[in-house]
C-alpha cells in the first residue's frame, strides 16, 4: 500500500502539469548499493537513478524466514519507481517516533535528537536531551505493546516512526495501523544482530534518513576501529576466564547460546563462555542445578538481572555464597548507568558503543591487564559497568 507521501507526490505532479511546470519523474534502482554493510546483516542502502535511495530491511525479528520490506527516502521532490510498495518518506526527517531506547541513542550520536516527538518508555531513557525535552513536554510518550496511545502518535504527526520487529501477530497489528493512519516506518532490526558491530551499524539508517550518512559512517568506522583494537590486545592475553552471564528468573536461567551478540562480546573480550554448547543464536532455558555447576567453575559472573549489590544477589538463593566468583567479588553488572526509572544506558546507548562495552568487559575479565588497554576516545574506567558490592 502507497502511503500519503505517494499520493501527494502524484498530486503534485498532477498541479504541475495544470500550471504548465514539469513534475518529477520517478526514479529506478539503479542496481546499485549506496551503501553495503560491513558487519550488519539486516540492511542495504540502495541507490536510484537520482538522489534518492531506498533502505531494505531483511529478517528485523528472530523467527527465521525470507522477509524485507523497503522504506524509498525521496530527496529533490522524486516519486518512488513505478509498482513500489514500500513506505515512502521525504528526507531529512524532522520529526521521529522511537519505539525503542537505541533508536533514540542512535539519533542522539548524530546530533538529532532535537528530531524525536515520541518515545516509548519515557521514564526509562538515559539520554538528557531526550528526557529534559520529555520533561518540557516537546517529546510524547506514546505508550508500548498493547497500549500503543495511536490517536496521540497520529496527532504528532511524525515523518517516520522507527518500530522493531516482534514477529507474528503483533507485528501485523502495529504496522496494519501505522498504514492506516498514512504514517510511514522503518523496522530496525539492530536487536538480532549476532555481533556487536553488527548492532552499530544500524547507526548508517538513521544518518540516511538525517541527510548524515557520512556522518554516522564516520562514527561507525571510529567505534570499528577501536573494537578491533581492543580485540587485538585481549587475544594477546595468556588468561582466558571463565564466565558466566544472566541469572535465575522464575526459577529458569536463561543462557544465550553460542552464536548470542554476548557470547562474541565475551570471547572477544578474552573470556571462556561457561554455557558453551548450543550452536545458536536465541537464549534456551537451563534448571538452576546445572546453571549452579556451571556457575562453580566460573571465574567472573556478568548481568546477574535485577541484583544491585551482592547482599541482593545473595539474597535470591543463598547457594549463590559459595560460588567461586562471588567469595572472591568478581561480579559485575551493566548498571553503572542505571536510570532512576529502572533504565540503563547499557540498553541505550550500549547498542551503538561496541568499543565502549568491550573495553569494560576487558577491565571485569582481566583487571590486571587495565593499562594496556589505554585508548584515544575511551575514558580507561569502568563505564557501563560497576562492581558489586
Amino acid at each position: 500500500m502507497h502511503t500519503i507521501r505517494t499520493l501527494l507526490c502524484i498530486l503534485t505532479a498532477g498541479c504541475a502539469l495544470l500550471t504548465g511546470c514539469r513534475p518529477k519523474a520517478s526514479v529506478r534502482l539503479s542496481g546499485e548499493a549506496v551503501y553495503t554493510p560491513q558487519s550488519a546483516t539486516g540492511y542495504t542502502i540502495l541507490a536510484t537513478d537520482g538522489a534518492s535511495t531506498v533502505i531494505e530491511v531483511r529478517n528485523p525479528w528472530q523467527q527465521n524466514g525470507d522477509a524485507a520490506t523497503q522504506l524509498f527516502v525521496s530527496r529533490n521532490g522524486e516519486c518512488p519507481p513505478e509498482g513500489f510498495a514500500g513506505e515512502v518518506v521525504e528526507a531529512p526527517v524532522t520529526s521521529a517516533v522511537c519505539f525503542s531506547a537505541t533508536h533514540v541513542a542512535f539519533l542522539d550520536a548524530l546530533g538529532r535528537s532535537e528530531v524525536i516527538r515520541g518515545v516509548s518508555g519515557a521514564e526509562y531513557l538515559s539520554s538528557e536531551p531526550v528526557r529534559e525535552a520529555c520533561a518540557a513536554g516537546r517529546v510524547r510518550d506514546i505508550g508500548f505493546d498493547a497500549n500503543i496511545n495511536y490517536e496521540l502518535l497520529a496527532a504528532l504527526q511524525p515523518d517516520v516512526v522507527f518500530i522493531y520487529g516482534v514477529g507474528g501477530e503483533a507485528n501485523t497489528a502495529v504496522t496494519d495501523k501505522l498504514r492506516e493512519l498514512h504514517i510511514p516506518y522503518l523496522y530496525v532490526g539492530e536487536y538480532v544482530e549476532q555481533t556487536p558491530l553488527g548492532k552499530a551499524e544500524w547507526i548508517v539508517p538513521f544518518g540516511e534518513l538525517t541527510d548524515r550518512r557520512a556522518e554516522s559512517i564516520a562514527l561507525f568506522d571510529g567505534i570499528a576501529a577501536r573494537y578491533d583494537t581492543l580485540r587485538a590486545r585481549a587475544a594477546r592475553l595468556p588468561e582466558r576466564p571463565v564466565v558466566m552471564i544472566n541469572a535465575p528468573f522464575r526459577d529458569v536461567w536463561f543462557a544465550p547460546g553460542d552464536r548470542s551478540y554476548m557470547v562474541r562480546y565475551i570471547k572477544d573480550a578474552g573470556g571462556d563462555y561457561a554455557f558453551k554448547g548450543t550452536d545458536d543464536a536465541g537464549s534456551r532455558p537451563i534448571s538452576n542445578e546445572a546453571a549452579y555447576l556451571a556457575a562453580r567453575e566460573a571465574d567472573v559472573w556478568l548481568n546477574p538481572n535485577m541484583a544491585y549489590s551482592m547482599a541482593d544477589l545473595k539474597s535470591q538463593n543463598p547457594k549463590f555464597a559459595d560460588i567461586r566468583c562471588v567469595r572472591q567479588g568478581r561480579v559485575y553488572n551493566c548498571t553503572r548507568r542505571r536510570t532512576a526509572g529502572g533504565g540503563s544506558d547499557f540498553w541505550e546507548s550500549g547498542a551503538l558503543r561496541a568499543d565502549r562495552v568491550l573495553l569494560d568487559l576487558i577491565l571485569c575479565l582481566h583487571p590486571e591487564a587495565a593499562g594496556t588497554m589505554q585508548i584515544d576516545g575511551l575514558d580507561p574506567d569502568l563505564y557501563y559497568y560497576e562492581q558489586l558490592q
